[in-house]
This record gives structure tokens, sequence and C-alpha cells, in this order.
């Protein structure tokens, strides 16, 4: 049976056969096909229908096979359709075309269709055709068309201008007429539209919202300088979204922006007119001050003067007192004045702290109970009484909400708190020391403000002027050390140099098997010491005579790191520098600078266990450029800490004591300063250099 299948395989097909074959085929595709095939006889009347016609007008094909096609058509599109007829009957090729066809559950569906004559030998007997439905297509972009239509006329409606922006290259890809009168153009760019430039917008003046936009990938608000399409200049208040592409990058920013021209003109009349007023209020306050005054002095006079007499008293006692008493130390000054200031203000509790020189960090030194639990305070953790550090202004506060949130950070107890006033001292620009007191009796008022202000002045006047008293001894000390230094340096310097010479001859006529040959070297190596002591004391009794130049602190920090590699390497410990943030050239002495920073270097390294890393940082905090040096190492104890720069003053052992001090006196000479950060493990040493 096999044999015979094979053979009638193999055995070449009839005419016959192959026309059945092929009809099978083609009746298997068209049957398969989800777009419908029809043909239409010249008598308009429909001859064959697939499967798909159900499918998309849900007759059955037996219903329509025979009927006319005009019947099945919309009657609007029916004269168009017979003339399409009949111009494929009479052999044209049309291009393919749109019908809408009838459906049995009512209405219709839009079809696409292409037909061409149906030949039978040389004759034409019919259409032949396919047809797609579309409808759905066709409504989606109606409705795309409504949609962008609608879009154009909110567009168009705005009386402000809004406008499309390329982010890759700034040119404008839709605008209403308030922004480009008749649209953009090809390639127009927003920077020249709206700026008359032909680069993009930059600088802390005018920052470029795109630029912003394309790095944050979120919506900013800005004020610019745009031109109008007659050329003048306004003031707008710009308004930029990100369009993010399916990657999350931005492609596209849509902008609107708001004429705030007349606003701004109205604000400066404001401000004067508000300015002026101001001056005739004040003229006025103190006219109607002045006669008040004069009323109460008629009323109470003997009372006010009473009463203001024993107020000057107690105020001109603290103020006496506290200029004028023998005061050891700056806790001291603080804890007096704190007393003061509530017998003064009558409050229950109160603190007084100084700030570090970031304004960041508040030490208590009065009013704490116990300096073991309580030192400091981080002033971003800080409640609302910080608000006097941040605004250089004093804070009186006389209904506390959330007592526990406004007082955050104080030393003292809160449970009795209801209202405070915290007064800051300020430096020039920055706040040097704050004082809080609170729980009065009744509202904290101005005679109070006044009262803690005075006594803080004078507190921080006095501690100043101790500081700089002890600065001017300790300048003078080291003056006198210097010059002490520099006439025993010199005094040394001839006999060690002598010292080193025998020593060295005598080491050269003996052999290293001699027992003289270790006291020999150890002679050497002592008079190397004392001699690089010498140089160290005879650097510092030298004024310091600066070379300055334009440098990059970076570029000293690599050439010092690498001095100091290979004493590093020997302990295995990295040295990890990282700069922050853009960091300027600085006016200084590079030579001296290098020497200040192989010294710390070298004091972390040997500080440090083998195997631990140092970080070196250098980045710009304010007005400053600054270094900090960390090691791991034991780290250096509270209690010496201010003697670690005074001369010969030295925790290492064959230390000369003179490196920190020489590092301070170079510091200083840089108008900038050393300090010891502290810090839970290991030292920093912090290098401060004006920018």
């Amino acid at each position: 049976m096999d044999q015979k299948l094979r053979a009638k395989a193999d055995r070449p097909l009839t005419a016959e056969e192959a026309l059945r074959a092929s009809e099978a085929k083609y009746r298997s595709l068209v049957n398969s096909s989800l777009d419908m095939t029809f043909t239409v006889g010249p008598d308009d009347v429909i001859t064959s229908l697939n499967p798909a016609f159900e499918k998309i007008t849900g007759w059955k094909t037996e219903e329509w096979i025979g009927r006319e096609c005009n019947l099945l058509i919309h009657p609007e599109d029916r004269e168009e359709q017979k003339e399409c007829r009949r111009r494929i009957l009479a052999g044209e090729e049309l291009p393919p075309g749109e019908v809408r066809l009838l459906v049995k559950p009512g209405g219709f569906r839009i079809l696409e269709f292409q037909c061409a004559p149906l030949y039978l030998a040389e004759s034409i007997v019919g259409i032949i055709g396919t047809a797609r439905d579309i409808t759905d297509r066709k409504r989606a972009e109606e409705k795309i068309v409504r949609q962008n239509a609608f879009l154009r006329t909110v567009l168009e409606s705005l009386s402000h201008p809004f406008y499309v922006v390329d982010a890759k290259d700034c040119s404008v890809v839709l605008a209403n007429n308030a922004a480009i009168p008749g649209g953009p153009g090809r390639n127009d760019k927003c920077y020249a539209m709206f700026h008359r430039s032909t680069r993009p917008c930059s600088g802390i003046e005018h920052p470029c919202p795109l630029q912003e936009i394309r790095k944050t990938r979120k919506p900013v608000t800005t004020e610019h300088i745009h031109y109008d399409h007659l050329g003048r200049a306004r003031h707008v208040e710009v308004h930029g979204y990100p369009i993010l592409d399916e990657t999350g990058e931005v492609s596209e920013i849509i902008e609107y922006c708001l004429d705030i021209s007349d606003r701004k003109e109205i604000e400066e009349k404001l401000r004067k007119a508000h300015d002026e007023l101001e001056i005739r209020v004040r003229e006025r306050t103190e006219e109607l001050a002045g006669a008040n005054l004069s009323l109460m002095v008629e009323i109470s006079e003997k009372k006010r003067a009473e009463e203001a007499l024993r107020l000057n008293e107690r105020r001109l006692e603290a103020l006496l007192d506290l200029n004028h008493l023998p005061w050891t130390c700056e806790k001291k000054i603080a804890r007096y004045v704190l007393e003061q200031e509530l017998k003064l203000t009558r409050s229950t509790t109160g603190a007084i702290g100084f700030l570090d020189r970031e304004e960041k960090v508040v030490t208590w030194c009065a009013g704490v109970s116990d300096h073991a639990s309580v030192t400091a305070t981080r002033v971003e953790d800080a409640g609302t009484w910080a608000d006097a550090i941040h605004n250089h202004q004093p804070v009186v506060v006389n209904e506390v909400s959330e007592i526990e949130a406004a007082g955050k950070g104080l030393p003292f107890p809160l449970a009795p708190f209801r209202r405070f006033m915290t007064i800051p001292v300020c430096s020039g620009k920055r706040t040097s020391a704050v004082a809080v007191v609170a729980d009065k009796g009744g509202n904290y008022d101005q005679s109070d403000l006044t009262q803690l202000t005075l006594l803080m002045d004078g507190m921080w006047k006095l501690i100043e002027r101790q500081r700089s008293m002890k600065a001017l001894k300790e300048a003078e000390n080291l003056a006198a050390i210097g010059r002490a230094l520099s006439s025993v340096a010199h005094d040394m310097k001839t006999p060690l140099v002598a010292i080193g010479g025998f020593a060295k001859q005598i080491q050269r006529r003996i052999e290293p098997e001699d027992p003289c040959w270790e006291k020999t070297e150890i002679i050497l190596k002592e008079t190397e010491r004392l001699e690089k002591m010498v140089a160290d004391m005879l650097d510092f009794s030298k004024p310091v005579a600066l070379q300055k130049s334009i440098e990059h602190i970076g570029v000293l920090l690599e050439e010092s790191v690498a001095v100091t590699k290979p004493l590093a390497d020997k302990k295995k410990i990295e040295l990890r520098v990282e700069a922050i943030g853009a960091i300027p050239a600085l006016s200084l002495d590079p030579m001296l600078i290098k020497r200040v920073l192989i010294n710390l270097l070298t004091n972390a390294i040997e500080a440090s266990p083998e195997g631990q890393p140092v970080s070196i940082v250098q980045r710009r905090l304010g007005d400053d450029v600054i270094v900090d040096v960390s090691d791991n190492g034991p780290g250096i104890p509270c209690e010496i800490r201010k003697e670690i720069f005074l001369p010969f003053f030295t925790t290492r052992k064959g230390g000369t004591g003179l490196g920190l001090p020489i590092v301070k006196k170079v510091a200083e000479a840089h108008r900038g300063s050393i300090e010891i950060l502290g810090s839970p493990c290991g030292t920093t040493f912090r290098l401060r250099l004006p920018a």
C-alpha cells in the first residue's frame, strides 16, 4: 500500500489534477483570510464571499450571494461605488479606496478595499476584490484629529506664551501665537526667539531652565527677561516641565511664561512707597513718642524714675561686675552672665553656648548640669530657638505650641517650657555665641531683650579682650622663645658640626666589629637628630616671609603625597585623597604649604596602625578652602589638645616638638588656621586657608 501511495506521489499530476489542487489552495487561503474577499458580476450581483464577510458584517454569506451589492453599501456611498465598478469593468486599474458597509446589528463599518477586473480568458466577466475593516483605525484617527484640534484651540486660547522645546538642541517644536505669532520656523532656537541671543542663557541672573530640568528631571520655576515679537524686554516667570522618553531621559520640555513686568513695576513702586511710609511713620512715631513721653513724665515722673533707677542700678552692677571681677576662664564668665540674665528677666532656666566657625555646632558652657552627658548641639538638629543663629536676629516666643520640637537640642529640662527668648552674639557676618532663657512668669518684652543683648555683648567683648590678651601674650612668649631658640640654635650649630665630623673620622678609622663602632653610630644618629632640631629651631625663630603665587591646593597635595608615599608603603598604609566640589586656586607660598602638608601627612602615617588608611579630603567651606587629614590612630586626648601646638610639646618618641608649631605659624601667616577636630577614633587635623 505504501508503495502505491509513493508511486502515486511520484507520478506527475495531470492538468485537471493540478487545477483542482490549485483551486483547493486558493479556496483555503481565501477562507482563512482575515480580510473579506468577494466577487461581483457585471450586473452588480454578488457571486462569492469568504467567511471573513460574516465576521465583519454579521450577515451570513448565503444571505447576500446572488443579491445586488449596492444594497449592502451605505446610501451616501452608492453612486460613487457604482462609478468605480463601471470603470473597473471597463478595464481601469483604480487605487485602493474606502467604503461604508451596512452591518446586521445596525449602523455601518468602514472598509478599505482594492478591486480589479475578473477575467475569463480574455474577457472581463466581473470584479474581484478584498476589503479590510478599518473602522476602529479611522475612529482613532478622527479622535486624534479632534484631540489635536482641541489642544491647538486650548493653546491658542492661552493669553501667555506656551511652547515645547527639544531638550537636545533647544529648538522650538511647538508654540502658540502668544509665544511666536504664526508658529515656529524650522530650527528656531528658544534662546534666539526669546533672548535675542546666539547661545543658550546661563549664569546666576539668567539660569537656563532646560539645563536644570535635564539635570534634575523635575519641574523648574525661574525668572527671566524675554523679548516679545515687538522687541520689548519683559520680565517673565518661566515654568518648565520635563517630558521623558521611554528610557527615562528628558526628550522635550514644556514651558509657559507669565508676564510679570507690571507686577515688578508695581512691586518697585510699592517698595518705594513703603520706604517713604516707613520714614513718615518713623517720624510720626518719634513725634508721638516724644509727646507720650512728656505726658508720662507729667503723670508718673516719680514712679517711672524710681523704677528706671532700680533697673539701671541692677544693669550697671551686672555690667560693672562683669568688667571688673577677676575672671579666670570663659566658663565662669558665661555662668555669671547667665545668672544675671535669669535674675533680670525673671526666667526659670537658661543656657549659654559658643558656636564653631561654621555655625554648625553649639558647645554649651553655662546652664548645663552634666557636661559629660550634654556638651554640644548640632544647629541643624536644633529647635525653633536656633532660628536666631540662622537669621542673626533675636527670637522671642511667648506661646510654644510644641514644647519638644521648639526646645530640641537645649541642655535644660523641657517639662515647664512655655515661652523662651534667644539672643545671638554676632561677630561680623557670623554668630559666635547664643543665650537662651525660658519659662518667665509673663511674656518676654523689649526690656528683657535689651537687658540680655547688653549682657551678651558685654560678655563677648570681655571674652574677645581676654582672647586677644592671651593671643598677644602667646605671641610675645613665642617671640621670646623664638629669640632664645635662635640664640641657642646658633650656639649649638657649630659644636654639633664638630661632633658629627669627629665622630665620622673616628668611625672611618675603626672596623664595624670594633665595640666603639656602635657607640659612634649612636653619636652620629643623635647628632643628626639634634641638627634637625636646630634647623627646626631656626625655622621657628625666623619670621615667616611669604613668596606667594597662584596655586591649586590639589597639585600641592599630590606632590606632598608623592613625598610621603614611601613612608606609607613601609607601613602598608593607603593614602586616600578626595576632592569635594570645585576648589578655586589660592594665593599662597607653595613651598611652605607643601611643608605643612608633608608634616601633617607624616604625623598621620606615623600615628596610624599598620594597614589602616589615611584620608585627605579637600573642599571649599564658606569663604575658605579646607584640607582635612585624618588617621585611625589612638587619637589625642582632649586635655592636651590646647598644648599640642606649643613649642617642644610632643607625644612622639624622638620628636622635636616644633613640627606643629611651625605648621601653625605658616597657616596663620597665610591668614588661615590649623585645628584639631573631635572624633570618636583617630585624629583629624584641619588646615584652613582663605579662598
